[in-house]
């Protein structure tokens, strides 16, 4: 069963000290009162009407047999599909429940609404992944898959699915384009963007200098290697030194090559970042004033992006959590706690936003009745609840006929179809 401890606004690395030449994983954490998911058992995904719909749920059938007994976290496809991992139990009681990668369509029909992603025949012996959890997987435009697992060997590593060849874009122990040799790989932070580009944090080992392991945001690709983004105890724009922990990112294609969003801290306070045209450039650090007063935090998850540079961050002003939106230069308030929902309640805590191509914001958020649910802020600033086509509630629907939803887990693509972890 899906099974964390779990703050509800903000996704950051756990590290682990002494640092281990093994996996850094991700768990759930922020600023909001602490939340016991354990009724978290099912993957949600938006239809063509933009409804949400049970993919599947722990105890359901698998394909090829057997049930599924845990799931991992859902990434949006940009095609509308949803991609996840999940362990499944065998027909055979005797053979060990193992993790594999489905593809979930929400406007199948239920008895076919997910498939195997990989196709078993790809596998090779010296880029095989030795699944042990969540493999996290994601996918671009063309259908390609990225997910992170171990290798029978024991070492972390970043596959690459395309066309139903699968291989090892990047190992633990493999070296950068920099000559740095990449120590850990930190599962559930990669994302994706065009020709097999994709972005992720892990650990440079004792040869990158000053010695010891630093944090890294790197960016690795079949033919072009692992490139360092940003590297901690290094110097970024505005003499501006990274320092650990880093953010989650946030990637897009764009024209001018993948564009990554990130926050890091810095030795005075943090900063969001953002990586376009191959340069860095830094575009809001704590200590920014503004209509609420200076921002003195900012989400270790991942930001909003949009591919003309736009993003939004969750941040917090005295105390007081907020979202930000920064467009060329301009930084707006959108939303903030105390802020009235369409229904009445006011919102308590906020999750990271996510924008979409048109400039809808989504975020997840628990209101003063201590719900967990999604909300949508549209570019015109109507601000309704995700998959209510009106304003006002229908409130026929009643609270017993709404699942549980776990907000951390929010993945929306470019078109505003989502997905998301709940329960029954």
């Amino acid at each position: 069963m899906f099974n964390f401890r779990a703050f509800s606004s903000a996704l950051v690395i756990l590290l682990l000290t002494p640092l281990s030449a093994h996996a850094v994983s991700l768990t759930l954490s922020g600023n909001s009162a602490e939340l016991q998911m354990d009724n978290t058992q099912a993957v949600y995904a938006s239809d063509s009407n933009g409804v949400p719909v049970l993919i599947t749920e722990i105890g359901m059938p698998a394909p090829g047999g057997g049930v599924i007994t845990e799931v991992g976290v859902p990434s949006m496809m940009p095609d509308g599909r949803v991609i996840f991992g999940a362990e499944t139990q065998p027909k055979d009681t005797k053979i060990k429940a193992r993790w594999n990668i489905f593809i979930g369509n929400a406007d199948a029909i239920p008895s076919h609404r997910i498939i195997m992603a990989l196709n078993p025949k790809a596998l090779a012996a010296d880029c095989s992944p030795a699944f042990k959890g969540d493999p996290y997987p994601i996918a671009d435009m063309d259908g390609n898959i990225a997910f992170m697992s171990i290798v029978p060997r024991g070492r972390d590593a970043l596959f690459f699915y395309s066309h139903g060849k699968l291989t090892c874009m990047a190992k633990a122990g493999d070296k950068t384009n920099e000559g740095h040799e990449i120590a850990v790989l930190s599962f559930g932070s990669p994302q994706m963007g065009d020709d097999g580009q994709v972005v992720f944090t892990g650990f440079l080992g004792e040869s990158a200098k000053p010695a010891g392991h630093h944090q890294a945001l790197l960016l690795a690709s079949v033919t072009g290697g692992v490139t360092e983004l940003a590297v901690e105890g290094e110097y970024g724009p505005n003499h501006t030194l990274y320092q650990r922990p880093f953010g989650l990112p946030a990637a897009l294609p764009a024209p001018l090559g993948i564009m990554v969003a990130f926050t890091a801290k810095s030795p005075s306070g943090a900063a969001l970042f953002l990586y376009s045209g191959g340069s860095m450039a830094r575009i809001l650090p704590t200590g920014t004033l503004t209509s609420v007063g200076p921002v003195s935090y900012l989400s270790a998850g991942r930001p909003g992006l949009m591919a003309d540079g736009t993003t939004a961050v969750l941040a917090g002003c005295a105390r007081v959590p907020a979202i930000f939106r920064l467009t060329r230069q301009r930084l707006d308030l959108r939303i903030q706690r105390g802020q009235l929902t369409p229904f009445g309640t006011e919102l308590e805590s906020l999750g990271d936003p996510v924008m979409t191509a048109s400039g809808a914001m989504f975020i997840g958020a628990t209101d003063s009745d201590d719900h967990e649910k999604l909300y949508v802020l549209s570019p015109d600033d109507a601000f309704f609840e995700v998959g209510e086509s009106e304003l006002i509630y229908r409130i026929a629907m009643g609270a017993q006929k709404h699942h549980s939803i776990f907000t951390g887990t929010l993945t929306v693509n470019q078109h505003g179809d989502f997905a998301y972890l709940g329960g029954r």
